[in-house]
């Protein structure tokens, strides 16, 4: 996004990559460049204030705003394809990652606004049980079976060490969103994000 915004601000004639040479000319070597410095470059290869950018892009916590960068290249997201409607009853999604580390059945990420986030499992937790039926640890699919038991909306009880001591946690399964997003040449754009697309990623992609 940096990129976009230099490149946009140049017209076109900067880009991220004259950022990195530029810092590189002026603080290779044992000094190195603090992050004031940084920006201090990124502002002078694009001809402008970034000070808006950095704020909301970096020191901020604000949802990051792909919008103007994709229109900038004539690019979309394309939307999830919604899922055909089939007779078997849709199962409860808890979210995060599991992985088999050792023989044991181990959370490896949990992400935000999951219901495994909201209940409060943790990386490096073991999954032991669920409502109190032992998790096999040979395989992550075991677990994922017993979870495809349970509809969204209940809970089911894990089992879960945690640093040695055992506790429980009491999940809310959810609906699994959809995840499948992507990027498409937006058919309503002009020919000079054409030219901007192109000159980043070379010939032209399809639409």
């Amino acid at each position: 996004m940096l990129d976009a915004r230099i490149r946009q601000a140049s017209g076109g004639k900067h880009t991220l990559d004259d950022v990195m040479r530029r810092a590189y000319k002026l603080y290779s070597g044992l000094q190195g460049y603090t992050e004031e410095q940084f920006r201090a470059v990124a502002e002078e290869v694009a001809g402008t204030s970034l000070k808006a950018f950095f704020s909301d892009y970096v020191d901020s916590t604000k949802e990051l705003d792909f919008k103007p960068m994709l229109a900038f290249y004539g690019l979309r997201f394309k939307a999830p394809e919604v899922k055909k409607e089939t007779k078997d009853p849709e199962a409860g999604w808890m979210g995060g990652s599991l992985a088999v580390q050792g023989g044991r059945v181990v959370v490896t990420s949990v992400r935000r606004n999951t219901p495994a986030y909201e209940a409060g499992l943790n990386a490096d937790d073991e999954i032991l049980a669920v409502n109190d039926y032992r998790v096999l640890p040979d395989k992550v699919d075991r677990f994922e079976e017993r979870l495809r038991q349970y509809s969204p909306g209940a809970t089911v009880s894990l089992l879960v060490a945690r640093r040695e001591k055992l506790t429980r946690i009491n999940v809310r399964l959810a609906k699994k969103p959809a995840e499948t997003w992507a990027l498409e040449v937006d058919p309503a754009a002009d020919e000079e994000a054409k030219q901007h697309r192109e000159a980043w990623l070379g010939p032209d992609l399809k639409s």
